[in-house]
C-alpha cells in the first residue's frame, strides 16, 4: 500500500474550480486507476463559500445541529457536541476555525454529493477512474486523541462486509464489517496535515477499495442503531423529565465532589413541565460526622407543611435526588451519601 502527498495546491478560494486545481494536482502526483483521493472537507467548504463571520460561529453551530448530544465547559468556552444533517456526532458540528482566513468554515450539507460531484469532475479531467473521500478530524468515544474520518465518498466501498469468510484459524466471520472509508481517511492523514499545507493524499493499492460504491453516511449509527444517543448525566436529566434547556453543562475536566453533590441537588429540584411547583426542598446537612469516623453525610428533603401531599412531594424529591446523586457517580465515586426525609422543624446542624 502507497500514501502520496499531493502537493502544489495553493490557498482554495470561494468560486474556484475545485475539481480542475485537484486534477492538475493529483496529475502531477501520478495518480493511477483504482486510487483513492482523500480530500480535506475543508478545501470543499471553501470553494462553495461555506465560511461566517466569527461573531456567527454559535449560531451557525446550532444552526447546523439536528440533535445536541452533550454541552461540556472548558475554562470559559462551552463546546456543543452535536449530529449534523449528514449523519455524524461531531464537537461544535464541525465548525473549523483553522487555516480558515475568511471565517469559520462550515461542513457540506451533503458531503457524498459532494464526493460524487468530485469524482464526476475528476474523472472527466483525468480519464481514469478513482475513487474519492471526503475526510475530518474527529474525536472518538472511549479513546483518547483525534484522527481523520469519512464525511463523503463516492466509487469506494465506505463498509466492507467481511461476514461470510473465516479468520486465519479458519473460524466463520459473522460480525466483522469494516469502515473502510475511515481506515483510508485515517491513512491519508499520515501525509496531510494543517501545518504542512497538504490538503490531500492518495491511498494506493488497498484491496476492495473502489469494488463497490456505499455512501460515507452508511458509516454513521444513528436512529434505533444508536446505543449512545447521550452520554450518562444527559441520558439520567432526561429520565428525570428536564427541559434542554434546564440541562446544566458539566466541565469537560475532572469536577470536585462537592460541585457534583451541587448539581445533583440542582437538577432533582428542577420543575417539569405539567407538574405543580415542588413544595419540599432539599441540602447537605452539615452533620458534626462529616470529617471523620466515616459515616455517610446527610441530604434533608423537608416537606413544605404537614399535609399529605407536602410528604409524598418530600419523598418524590428524596428519589429524584438519589437518582442524579447515582448519575453523577458514574464517572466517579462520590463520599458516602445519605438522602433522609425529615419534618420542617427537626434539627439539621
Amino acid at each position: 500500500m502507497q500514501v502520496i502527498p499531493v502537493t502544489g495546491l495553493g490557498e482554495i478560494r470561494a468560486g474556484e474550480d475545485l475539481p480542475a486545481v485537484l486534477a492538475a494536482a493529483v496529475r502531477e502526483a501520478g495518480v493511477q486507476e483504482g486510487d483513492v483521493l482523500c480530500v480535506s472537507t475543508k478545501i470543499v467548504s471553501k470553494s462553495l463559500g461555506l465560511s461566517v463571520p466569527a461573531a456567527r460561529r454559535e449560531a451557525a453551530i446550532e444552526a447546523a445541529a439536528v440533535r445536541t448530544i452533550a454541552r461540556r465547559r472548558h475554562t470559559r468556552l462551552v463546546t456543543s457536541v452535536v449530529q449534523i444533517a449528514s449523519g455524524p456526532v461531531l464537537a461544535a458540528a464541525g465548525v473549523d476555525s483553522s487555516n480558515a482566513p475568511e471565517g469559520p468554515l462550515l461542513l457540506p450539507e451533503d458531503p457524498d454529493a459532494c464526493a460524487a460531484e468530485l469524482r464526476s469532475g475528476l474523472i472527466a479531467a483525468l480519464g481514469v477512474r478513482i475513487g474519492v473521500v471526503l475526510t475530518d478530524t474527529s474525536s472518538r468515544v472511549w479513546r483518547v486523541g483525534s484522527g481523520d474520518i469519512a464525511l463523503g465518498a463516492a466509487g469506494v466501498a465506505s463498509l466492507q462486509d467481511l461476514r461470510g469468510g473465516a479468520d486465519a484459524d479458519g473460524r466463520p466471520l459473522t460480525v466483522t464489517v469494516r469502515a473502510l472509508a475511515d481506515e483510508l481517511a485515517a491513512a491519508a492523514d499520515l501525509v496531510k496535515g494543517k501545518a504542512s499545507g497538504v490538503p490531500a493524499a492518495i491511498v494506493r493499492g488497498v484491496p476492495g477499495a473502489t469494488a463497490d460504491d456505499v455512501p460515507a453516511r452508511d458509516l454513521s449509527r444513528t436512529g434505533a442503531d444508536d446505543w449512545f444517543r447521550r452520554p450518562s448525566l444527559e441520558s439520567v436529566w432526561v429520565a428525570l423529565g428536564l427541559a434542554p434547556a434546564q440541562e446544566p453543562i458539566a466541565r469537560m475536566s475532572p469536577e470536585p465532589a462537592a460541585e457534583r453533590i451541587a448539581r445533583a441537588l440542582e437538577v432533582a429540584a428542577l420543575p417539569r413541565a405539567g407538574r405543580r411547583p415542588r413544595t419540599a426542598t432539599a441540602h447537605l446537612a452539615e452533620d458534626a460526622t462529616a470529617e471523620g469516623g466515616g459515616e455517610p453525610r446527610r441530604i434533608l428533603v423537608t416537606p413544605g407543611g404537614a399535609d399529605p401531599a407536602d410528604w409524598v412531594a418530600a419523598g418524590e424529591l428524596a428519589e429524584r435526588v438519589r437518582t442524579a446523586l447515582g448519575a453523577e457517580a458514574i464517572a466517579a465515586p462520590l463520599p458516602p451519601l445519605t438522602v433522609v426525609v425529615t419534618h420542617p422543624q427537626e434539627d439539621s446542624r
